[in-house]
């Protein structure tokens, strides 16, 4: 595990720094973003955020959040990026199981009276 410091700001400017230490790293590597640091966490820091996880995506690396403010979590949970980190790194616990033969998504569906059958 690769514990990687952010702030005290972060923009998607500073994500071609950040695309270049991930591409060095071995395929299978776990990085933790320490984003304790993050002063005034922004949709700037949440874009890069986000172009970090792309990038580690496709280098095969999974990547989570470590420190991330009340601000950042809520942050996120607007933009619904938080649905791309491990569960609990935000110090949320993953919500119930998937009946089966149904994905596990975060949106539960709902029938109201005199809706039509599909």
């Amino acid at each position: 595990m690769i514990v990687l410091a952010v702030g005290p700001s972060l923009a998607p400017a500073d994500t071609a720094r950040l695309d270049a230490r991930l591409r060095a790293l071995p395929r299978g590597t776990v990085v933790v973003c320490d984003v304790s640091a993050l002063t005034e966490p922004d949709l700037a820091a949440v874009e890069a955020l986000a172009r970090l996880r792309l990038t580690a995506g496709r280098c095969g690396i999974r990547v989570g959040l470590r420190g991330a403010s009340a601000r950042l979590r809520e942050l996120l949970a607007l933009t619904g990026l938080e649905v791309v980190l491990p569960p609990g790194v935000l110090g949320v616990e993953p919500g119930g199981q998937a009946e089966e033969g149904e994905e596990a998504v975060g949106v539960e569906e709902g029938v109201e009276p005199g809706d039509a059958a599909v």
